[in-house]
């Protein structure tokens, strides 16, 4: 009986330990930050790299930084600070996952894009490290007529792991900005590889300091945070385009290995439009059937000077020469499944349209 009696009081002690240690964690959300230019004949296959270890997996949160192989037009301020975190010499293309160092080959959180296989592996691991932080659907309106961004970022902490140097950071993302890129798998040499491209998850602009801003926590409150957001966009972005990305992570400006990110979260697009092209109304433009596995037809509303379709990952991957007639049958024979854009242009302007091939 006593031994039966010290045993259960054995258990009743692990079982309390464990109630006083237990921490709540959260899915993790991976911050992917790619470092890529125009002038990174490269790139286009990196992005394609990302793109096929993503999937259609909702644990990652892409955003690129236009910067690493010398600059382009969207490169910006906050591109050029985050060099800081290659710790020495740039390249592209290149990435950092949740700004962890992961690859011991490279002396800061960013290494190279090589293959899909180490890729893959470097990805899971970052996906599945324990976070005690969770960053709730960022909760934005925008009003068209001010262009104003306001709302709140929130979320909570499942355990005490918030310091001093906890920083949130929220960025404004615009996708889909049509721009030149080099490209050395899909070009052509006799245009030094040039071709037209979407650019896609751009970091823009920040709502907060470059660096972050501090939070505070409500530690009666299950440890919930809340940040005011307020933005007005220039003419310069396209709101149908934009989103906010927001994250929370360690701030040591003396060490870019101890900067990691906690969690990440994105919010919906401003005007709730897809994110791979603004739709232009300068031309009619009908087209059918839609969905399409072998062909689609487009009518437009005056002849046909030509036609490009692209992709999510802004590749133009189709283009067609019109014949002077004001309807064109496109063989989609070769194109993979997905959504695209297609842009036509007639004698009376621009139209655009979105496209699913099954």
């Amino acid at each position: 009986m006593k031994k039966t009696f010290l045993s259960l009081a054995f258990v009743m002690l692990v079982f309390a330990a464990m109630a006083q240690d237990s921490k709540q964690t959260f899915t993790r959300k991976v911050l992917v930050e790619q470092f890529t230019t125009a002038q990174c004949g490269w790139c286009p296959q990196g992005a394609e790299r990302i793109t096929e270890v993503i999937g259609n997996s909702s644990n990652y949160i892409w955003i690129k930084h236009h910067a690493g192989f010398y600059t382009d037009d969207l490169t910006n301020d906050i591109h050029q600070a985050m060099l800081w975190f290659y710790g020495g010499s740039t390249y592209a293309p290149a990435v950092m996952l949740d700004r962890t160092h992961v690859d011991n080959s490279e002396p800061g959180p960013v290494f190279g894009i090589s293959n899909v296989s180490d890729l893959r592996a470097k990805f899971t691991f970052a996906k599945n490290q324990t976070t005690y932080c969770k960053i709730y659907t960022p909760e934005i309106s925008f009003n068209p007529e001010s262009r104003t961004i306001t709302g709140t970022v929130s979320g909570r902490f499942g355990d005490d792991v918030y310091t001093e140097s906890t920083r949130l950071v929220v960025f404004l993302i615009e996708d889909s900005i049509f721009m030149e890129q080099h490209d050395y798998n899909h070009g052509s040499q006799a245009n030094s590889y040039a071709v037209d491209y979407w650019h896609m998850g751009t970091v823009r602009a920040t709502l907060t300091n470059m660096w972050g801003d501090p939070i505070t926590v409500d530690v009666e409150n299950n440890r919930t945070f809340s940040y005011d957001v307020n933005f007005t966009l220039t003419q310069a972005f396209n709101p149908k385009n934009c989103k906010i990305v927001a994250f929370m992570y360690n701030y040591d400006p003396s060490n870019y290995n101890n900067c990691q990110v906690m969690n990440a979260a994105a919010s919906d697009f401003l005007t709730n439009t897809l994110a791979i092209g603004e739709i232009e109304n300068n031309s009619q433009l009908r087209l059918f059937p839609n969905p399409a596995t072998q062909r689609v037809v487009l009518e437009a509303d005056a002849p046909i000077r030509n036609i490009a379709m692209v992709n999510t990952l802004g590749q133009t991957v189709l283009r067609r020469q019109g014949n002077g007639a004001s309807t064109m049958h496109v063989d989609l024979n070769g194109l993979n499944a997905g959504m695209y854009l297609v842009r036509i242009q007639t004698d009376n302007g621009m139209a655009t349209r979105q496209l699913i091939v099954k």
